[in-house]
């Protein structure tokens, strides 16, 4: 985060909600005909959410999944009929851990706040699809507390850690395979808290689906939902009455994306090192206590060629660049993104991040910004002198699977007002405004590259800029092999202790990747080889911390 005053605000990364309980044991159901021409029988109970009676029995399936379907197939079937929008749900995928991310993809004016832009995320949740005779329930897991499941513990955790149950739909047909056919319409044109885009009264009747796109790992959907936001506190007009609180719609878009089906081995956090981490109660442990076990969040990255030195990854990290971008910025911004290979080759790893143009329409009609599975640098039209990279995680194993930096446009006033105050008396390019696109273009490099940083999994470093003597930001000498900081994720802004007879070079008046930066890449980022836990990483990660003694 780049912030206007000088205080120490640490971006925290989105934490998934929610986490891992086992499910309740189930009483076995008997299977329905996937022609619906029986009724499976249904649990005791049910749902306040639920729109039919459970002794309803489904249609068969061509009487729900009509001819005018406008139909995808992937991880669930969608289905589109008029104005509703089914879920076709194969056994398979029933009690699979799912993470859902909801972010803004056009949204109403919202001036002066960091909220309400596209690619604004307003909720993140980890789910799990479950059927009960001719039920299907969706709940909301957590997995803030662990257990090792040999153990008899394992009964008191799940007890205690309950699976919330968000909605329960009747089925109202199989599929092949006994697949159930849902109606998920209400999931986002409602105002179900784990759905709703916004804190107010989300109007049904002013609400509807836009599109429904399947993959083969994960679900997108968009719908405009309109809302009353609920009047401000002691807000009112001449004579006390209150002005009237108008409804917003925006279109939000939902990615429901399966959590890794291999989980990434987590690597411990270690204070000494600045990463943003996660973290679970381990009730499993030896150690005659409940232990807090914190993971580091970061990309999986495992090399092409394991016994090499220097590898490509299986996986890079792809970075898109918004179209919306003003084109003159475009090259600067995936310089930011690159900048980063430097660090990455202290891991091990070659050409570890790229930066890519966005697919046009006519290259990938199905490509969104908001798709959780593209990590985009998007441009916002927004006055707040700004920008931020927060990044969403698996919050098993801390593995980090989609980054979001977003630039806030005035963020080009912000960095020109440092530069020309900081640094003005060393660069003449600096004494005249406006600035040369060349010199806002580098301005531009170092705060992708710092939010980049932060997408990565690190925090602020608010400590590097301490560790240099005056004398040394002060030696060219010095500043061409080190910078006038070692990392990037500083606050040290513009090497303002300079001065003219230094004769530094203009580029090393700005920010950079730093010695630190590549250090804690590769604590991070640097396969152990024949470590299968995080414990048998344990003893090469503290020899790496004692580096910077």
């Amino acid at each position: 985060m780049i912030r206007r005053n000088g205080t120490a605000g640490v971006l925290v990364a989105l934490v998934a909600l929610g986490g891992c309980a086992k499910p309740a044991s189930q009483a076995p159901v008997p299977v329905t005909d996937p022609s619906g021409t029986r009724a499976a029988a249904s649990p005791a109970g049910g749902g306040a959410d639920s729109t039919r009676s459970s002794a309803t029995s489904p249609k068969p399936y061509s009487r729900v999944i009509t001819k005018e379907a406008k139909s995808r197939a992937g991880m669930f079937k969608t289905h589109l009929v008029g104005e509703k929008l089914y879920f076709e749900i194969p056994s398979k995928e029933l009690n699979k851990d799912m993470l859902l991310v909801g972010r803004f993809h056009a949204s109403a004016p919202n001036p002066g706040d960091f909220e309400g832009y596209g690619g604004d995320q307003f909720t993140e949740r980890t789910l799990r699809w479950d059927r009960r005779g001719n039920r299907v329930i969706l709940r909301g897991t957590s997995f803030n507390v662990k257990e090792d499941t040999a153990q008899t513990v394992t009964a008191a955790v799940m007890n205690s850690n309950n699976p919330t149950v968000i909605a329960i739909f009747p089925v109202e047909a199989y599929g092949p395979d006994s697949a159930a056919v849902v109606d998920v319409t209400r999931l986002y044109t409602t105002g179900i808290p784990e759905f709703a885009s916004s804190r107010g009264s989300v109007d049904e009747k002013r609400s509807f689906i836009e599109r429904a796109v399947a993959f083969p790992e994960n679900v997108e959907v968009e719908a405009t939902q309109t809302a009353t936001p609920p009047p401000a506190p002691g807000a009112g007009g001449p004579g006390g009455q209150r002005a009237p609180v108008l409804a917003q719609s925006v279109v939000a878009h939902w990615s429901m994306v399966h959590l890794p089906d291999r989980p990434m081995t987590p690597r411990y956090f270690d204070e000494r090192v600045g990463y943003f981490s996660t973290r679970q109660i381990d009730f499993g442990s030896d150690e005659q206590r409940s232990v807090e076990r914190q993971y580091i969040t970061r990309y999986r990255l495992e090399k092409k060629d394991p016994s090499a030195a220097m590898s490509e990854p299986v996986k890079p990290i792809v970075y898109y660049v918004d179209p919306a971008t003003p084109k003159k910025w475009v090259p600067y911004v995936k310089a930011g993104i690159e900048e980063w290979q430097a660090a990455f080759e202290a891991a091990g790893f070659r050409n570890a991040i790229v930066a890519k143009d966005a697919p046009t329409l006519a290259e990938d009609p199905d490509w969104s910004p908001e798709d959780v599975r593209h990590t985009v640098v998007r441009w916002l039209p927004s006055t707040v002198e700004n920008s931020v990279g927060p990044h969403v995680h698996d919050p098993r194993t801390g593995e980090i699977l989609n980054g979001s930096v977003r630039m806030f446009h005035n963020i080009l006033n912000l960095q020109r007002d440092w530069y020309f105050t900081q640094v003005a008396p060393l660069d003449a390019r600096a004494q005249t405004l406006p600035f040369p696109d060349s010199l806002m273009g580098q301005l531009l490099q170092f705060v992708v590259a710092h939010e980049v940083g932060h997408t990565l999994g690190f925090q602020h470093n608010m400590k590097a800029s301490s560790m240099y003597p005056a004398d040394s930001v002060r030696s060219a000498t010095w500043v061409a092999k080190m910078g006038h900081s070692p990392s990037i994720m500083d606050y040290s802004r513009f090497n303002y202790v300079a001065q003219p007879e230094d004769r530094i070079a203009l580029n090393d008046l700005i920010p950079r990747v730093g010695t630190y930066d590549r250090w804690a890449t590769m604590w991070g980022y640097t396969p152990i080889p024949g470590a299968t836990s995080p414990q048998a990483e344990r003893a090469t990660l503290d020899q790496w911390a004692r580096q910077q003694d």
